[in-house]
């Protein structure tokens, strides 16, 4: 199976920087090594993750993720359209052919019976299929997410979105993934699995506060107003520690019944921040990545978002001493848990609300790149063509400038 997937790995020429492996069949090209479009800038040799407990494919997979983007806000809406994007054809088109890796987050939770069983929506399921299709056309990596499973944690839940007995929330989980996994066994190994966005657990923000931490999936305008009127409150269960350990493992295990080498992503709880490491047990598998999120300087990036309360202050700049040193302590966090457990790491969000000033949002986008590529760090920014950072502006048509050059993004001639 593992020469299979190095095969097919090269034979859709998945630009990275990474090294040759002879032994299992597959060069990968360095087109694409952390590539600039910068005057005078050259690519430059990533760095190389810990890998020691996972296989050789998986800590190439790893490293050949590169530079990514999200398609939020479009089907991990509570239904497509809601939040005012569609994954139209142009558009998935664009993501895939500009970036190494599209993570793409779909609320399975609101497509399926609300029982135990959680029975998918054939329909929505083959709306999915569609995308992921698409973007698996366009040669490079698609990581299929599991996002805003409102109903496992409890908490306000979003506009057109039903309740779900808690008594069943878990075995949904399981459910939803064994049918996921079986339905896309025979897709390339380039299609990748992410158990669950953000994990809630007890967390708090950087900034200390519970309310203030949310999803970057729900935008002002699609989500903060209507929630207050609209959301449904439900009982807040955390889901951290022991309860999401035991839970990602079950998850796995219905992955593995279909799928025994694909690579899956789990993260930590505390929203996936590189902060809950310390409280991740994974199960005993060698095709896993571990996926983390980082926001920080939190204070940067989530200012005048509405759905924090209070609402922090506009104005803030990026990126001095003490910020980067914010992040730094973030990453280096991740990476040292790594090098203990030779798990990979791949940086699935990061991004700063539109509210910032351009020139700083432009600023951090650069910094977070080069400290996770400095480390050998794939990553995915939040990202393309909705409104919370969009890179890409679906109305004019145009690239979001100076944003896109920040993240490295090369275009074709």
């Amino acid at each position: 199976m593992r020469g299979a997937y190095a095969g097919e790995l090269a034979a859709v020429g998945v630009a990275v920087g990474v090294a040759v492996l002879v032994a299992v069949g597959f060069a990968l090209s360095p087109a694409f090594a952390w590539a600039s479009d910068e005057p005078g800038a050259l690519p430059r040799p990533a760095a190389r993750q810990a890998c020691q407990s996972v296989s050789r494919w998986t800590c190439e997979v790893a490293h050949a993720l590169g530079r990514g983007v999200n398609l939020g806000n479009a089907l991990d809406a509570p239904r497509e359209g809601d939040w005012g994007l569609r994954l139209e054809p142009e558009l998935l088109d664009r993501a895939s052919r500009h970036f190494q890796t599209v993570r793409l987050p779909v609320r399975w939770s609101n497509h399926a019976s609300a029982d135990a069983q959680a029975r998918l929506d054939e329909g929505f399921a083959r709306r999915v299929d569609a995308v992921i299709d698409r973007l698996l056309a366009g040669g490079g990596f698609v990581i299929l997410d599991m996002h805003h499973y409102k109903q496992l944690t409890g908490g306000p839940r979003h506009p057109n979105e039903f309740a779900v007995d808690p008594a069943v929330a878990e075995a949904r989980l399981v459910n939803l993934w064994r049918q996921i996994a079986a339905r896309y066994r025979d897709r390339p190994p380039r299609l990748l699995f992410e158990l669950l966005n953000e994990p809630e657990g007890e967390a708090r923000d950087a900034l200390g506060d519970v309310s203030g931490l949310a999803s970057r999936d729900r935008s002002g305008a699609a989500f903060g107003a209507a929630s207050a009127a609209t959301s449904t409150a439900a009982p807040a269960r955390a889901l951290g520690g022991v309860r999401w350990n035991r839970l990602a493992a079950r998850a796995l295990a219905a992955v593995r019944e279909t799928n025994p080498e694909r690579v899956v992503l789990i993260g930590p709880d505390d929203w996936n921040h590189p902060r809950g490491l310390i409280r991740l047990r994974l199960p005993p598998d060698r095709h896993l990545i571990v996926a983390i999120h980082s926001y920080d300087p939190f204070d940067f990036t989530h200012q005048g978002v509405p759905w924090r309360q209070p609402v922090l202050p506009l104005g803030r700049p990026c990126c001095d001493a003490a910020q980067r040193q914010t992040l730094r302590e973030a990453l280096d966090t991740a990476t040292a848990w790594s090098r203990t457990t030779g798990v990979p790491l791949h940086l699935g969000e990061f991004g700063a609300y539109r509210e910032a000033p351009m020139e700083s949002r432009a600023a951090y986008a650069r910094m977070v790149r080069e400290e996770a590529e400095a480390r050998g760090i794939g990553w995915a920014w939040w990202e393309f063509a909705s409104d919370f950072s969009p890179v890409w502006d679906a109305g004019k048509g145009q690239w979001v400038e100076p944003l896109r050059r920040a993240l490295g993004i090369v275009l074709s001639p």
